[in-house]
């Protein structure tokens, strides 16, 4: 909430100098005069040199800090040797056991090195110690893709074995394309056995981002590390939602207070929990617990013990009988993922541009899910199995969904409007208590899910699939807009919806009588949707080309194939070492309404629908109908991304999107360019620059057009140990032509300078930070979390995160962000009289409005 500060001078009239003095009040937990102090402090010491009295750990020394010892190069080899194969010294006196070793070297070694004893570690806590900061980043990015990060820890600590490995194991490794994937299928068959990494690296076609990746996941036997081993994530942190999202979340509290007579807000901040085990290759089960900001807790139980909601799942995997394979039997939660994502992927969260390569990489198969997804969770039973060349599974899920309910009933049962993602699931009746309807939307709905994807492969990385899913709900679906949208400002429904605009969406919502129909498996069931297609993929030496096509039925009670609207996608994707290029086309049907689909996009589904103007709606949490939707927006277009090392200090990407939204007609195109230069390898100058617009002439979209141009420069300093400082510079400008007869054009501008210095103070510790300043539109990766900010006035942000390995196996983060606002004066407001005669002795004016911001993130981690 903002504040008013009342008779108080901004420290922001005047130049920058006055301003940091302002800002530096000994009350603030952080204050910018000592972050600035830490962050010059680390840089002057980390610069200094070592201390000569400082002796060498020679037990857990590199190669080459044994060979800068006064002793000749081969008797530091066979010191680095007896460390390595005949293991670590526990005296210094075993140092006479090297052959070669004479008095003069005895005597220079002992006063220059020290025996610190190491504790004998497991297999997996050698594992650990060798790639602890894939484990740490991999941890840290936890979120949409959780079922990623969830596989890359597992087979990390358990490594697969390169020579039984399959292709879906393969693809869903990090950076590892589907002609990656066949390549050392191919070269396998080709040596019958991977005998190192050497014989990896040198298979052809592979390219090096791939075998950097693959080599953290893989053996070349079939060792076990571990009977046990698995991780432990505690998160926790208060960091408020995005601007919409943030404005919504104030009135969800506020209807929090008046439905339960709170005396206060919930302050607490946002939690997640994860817990996941494996015993041996076959048996793993975890658990997971969330809450967002300012969220209850909800319990699966209250009687006889109070039982919070938890995610849950239990996998078998890998076991066999003869030519049959169960490569997965998972009971409880759990993520399905088919092709391209048009028919089945099960996340609550929207991946702009989702094309299955790269940072965009979608997980193929099932997995279980302890993953932040709550209204599309999947909760039964799910398998995968191989046979031969058939591969298939198989899921069935039943679970609650939160709905907005409508306020009309049939059959004396109230339908339901639209399933919907909350940013908060508080105890609260949104908009329909006004109207004195208690309509929760608390687990409104029950849904019986099931499905199955049948696939044959033709070669390594040719395959055929077809894919079903059909959904059962225990009230009508009935997606009538004015029940959300209710009246205009002159208090009629008649809101024109049927306009060729682009609320054309809304209208084109799935439901009503084509929805109606019972289920042979569930006799609560009122209505249904029902999902089919197919899939396919070749390899053809280093082309990869994949698609995907799927349908929505309406073919009411009974079955026609080829009945409905429909949406596909179909890529090809060339690689080579130094260059590669991805070209993607995709169609979507206006009517194509799947809850379930996640393939490529630009846009969420109602975008720039009433649904987005949530200050039209009944309510404004109606507005998270647009804002939290992770379905794809009905498009057209044409997508082209390609990656160039023209020569090794440069390299550039470029991607560019031509696409035509279906509703409304409007054409858009975005254009991303970066360069990517390094001079010399300490200095790393990043280029990139992004157009995107709307086509000026459409006269059937009431915004007209608008044109976004952003630049971003950055510098980058690697330093020694791994230090690193970069150096930030945005800018950007959005021009929108909402009225031309009104307004003209509305230009609104953006810009932040900010610098960014992580310091490595040893291998168990580090510290990181930031200064900014931005006006305007800004996004940002802050160390672990992706930003999104915005300040009409201008702000100032700084953060300070600390990473420590306090052992082997356990990790902590503490961030501690401030954002501070720069103060707007001359606010004044003029209520009614009648309001002031309402509200004697209150104050409608106010000299200050200032908005600041401190937030704190932590995190523990422990692997084992």
């Amino acid at each position: 909430m903002k504040q008013l500060n009342e008779h108080k001078q901004s420290p922001w009239n005047g130049n920058l100098k006055s301003a940091l003095k302002g800002n530096l009040t000994v009350g603030r937990p952080i204050g910018l005069r000592l972050l600035f102090l830490l962050l010059v402090a680390s840089l002057f010491f980390s610069a200094r040199p070592a201390k000569a009295q400082a002796k060498l750990d020679i037990n857990r020394a590199s190669y080459q800090q044994i060979a800068q010892l006064p002793v000749s190069e081969q008797l530091a080899k066979k010191l680095y040797d007896h460390i390595r194969f005949e293991g670590y010294f526990t005296s210094i006196y075993q140092l006479w056991d090297i052959p070669g070793m004479d008095a003069a070297s005895f005597k220079k070694l002992k006063e220059r090195i020290t025996i610190v004893p190491v504790k004998e570690q497991s297999l997996v806590q050698e594992r650990i110690e060798q790639i602890y900061y894939q484990l740490e980043r991999w941890s840290s990015s936890e979120g949409t893709s959780s079922d990623f990060v969830d596989l890359w820890i597992e087979k990390a600590l358990e490594p697969l074995n390169i020579n039984t490995i399959g292709y879906e194991d393969l693809v869903n490794l990090q950076n590892v394309s589907p002609v990656d994937a066949v390549a050392i299928l191919n070269q396998r068959q080709l040596v019958h056995w991977f005998r190192n990494s050497r014989d990896l690296r040198y298979t052809p076609g592979l390219s090096n981002y791939a075998y950097r990746s693959v080599r953290n996941f893989v053996q070349y036997s079939d060792e076990s590390l571990a009977n046990w081993h698995g991780s432990i994530l505690v998160r926790m942190d208060n960091t408020p939602f995005m601007a919409k999202d943030a404005e919504q979340s104030n009135v969800a509290q506020n209807l929090d207070l008046l439905e339960n007579h709170s005396s206060a807000n919930n302050q607490l901040p946002a939690m997640y929990y994860k817990m996941r085990f494996s015993k041996g290759k076959h048996l793993d089960f975890g658990l997971a617990y969330v809450r967002t900001q300012g969220e209850p807790m909800h319990y699966a139980l209250t009687k006889p013990v109070h039982l919070p909601e938890l995610k849950y799942n239990v996998t078998l995997k890998d076991l066999r009988w003869k030519n049959l394979l169960l490569r997965k039997l998972i009971l409880g939660y759990y993520k399905v993922s088919f092709g391209q994502g048009v028919i089945m992927e099960n996340t609550d969260f929207f991946m702009p541009r989702k094309s299955g390569y790269g940072f965009r990489k979608r997980f193929n198969g099932i997995s279980g899910d302890l993953s932040r997804t709550r209204e599309f969770a999947l909760r039964g039973l799910a398998f995968e199995m191989n046979y031969h060349r058939f591969r298939g599974i198989g899921f069935v899920s039943y679970n609650s969904r939160d709905a907005i309910l409508n306020r009309k009933k049939y059959d004396d049962r109230y339908s339901f409007n639209h399933f919907i993602v909350l940013n908060q699931r508080l105890n609260y009746t949104p908009g329909d208590t006004l109207r004195g309807k208690a309509l929760s939307w608390l687990n409104a709905v029950n849904e019986l899910t099931y499905g199955s994807h049948l696939q044959y492969t033709f070669a390594p990385g040719t395959f055929l699939g077809l894919s079903y899913y059909e959904s059962a709900y225990d009230r009508y679906l009935d997606p009538d807009p004015y029940q959300v949208v209710g009246t205009d400002y002159k208090g009629q429904q008649n809101w024109d919806l049927r306009r060729t605009t682009a609320d054309a969406e809304i209208l084109q919502a799935y439901g009503g009588a084509v929805s109606r129909g019972s289920n042979p498996f569930w006799s609560k069931a009122l209505s249904f949707r029902r999902v089919y297609g197919f899939n396919f993929q070749t390899v053809w030496r280093n082309i990869a080309l994949q698609g995907e096509y799927g349908i929505l039925d309406k073919s009411r009670k009974g079955f026609k194939p080829g009945v409905g609207p429909s949406a596909f996608v179909v890529s090809a994707y060339w690689q080579s070492e130094t260059f590669n290029v991805l070209a993607l086309y995709r169609n979507y049907d206006l009517g194509f309404d799947n809850p379930y689909q996640r393939s490529f996009s630009n846009y969420q589904r109602y975008k720039g629908t009433l649904f987005e103007k949530y200050y039209y709606l009944q309510s404004p949490l109606y507005g998270q109908l647009y804002l939290n939707n992770p379905q794809a927006q009905a498009e057209e277009g044409f997508f082209v991304s390609t990656y160039y090392h023209i020569f090794r200090p440069l390299t550039f990407r470029m991607d560019y999107d031509n696409w035509m939204r279906k509703s409304d007609a409007a054409k858009h195109y975005r254009l991303v360019g970066t360069v990517d230069y390094r001079p010399v390898y300490p200095v790393d100058i990043q280029l990139r620059h992004k157009w995107q617009a709307r086509e000026e002439q459409n006269a059937a979209t009431p915004n007209r057009f608008y044109k976004n141009y952003e630049f971003r420069g950055k510098l980058r300093f690697r330093l020694s140990g791994y230090d690193a400082l970069d150096i930030l510079y945005s800018s950007s400008k959005l021009i929108v032509h909402p009225r031309p007869r009104v307004f003209g054009d509305i230009v609104l501008d953006g810009e932040a300078i900010a610098a960014n210095y992580s310091h490595n103070v040893n291998r168990y510790f580090r510290f990181s930070g930031m200064l900014a300043y931005y006006k305007g539109f800004l996004w940002n990766f802050e160390d672990t979390q992706f930003m999104v900010m915005d300040s009409r006035q201008g702000a100032f942000r700084y953060w300070l995160s600390v990473y420590s390995r306090l052992t082997s196996n356990l990790s902590v983060r503490i961030k501690y962000t401030a954002d501070h606002h720069k103060p707007i004066n001359n606010i004044a407001f003029q209520p009614y009289q009648s309001t002031i005669d309402a509200n004697p002795g209150k104050k409608f004016a106010a000299d200050w409005l200032r908005y600041d911001q401190n937030m704190f993130y932590l995190e523990l981690n422990y692997n084992f």
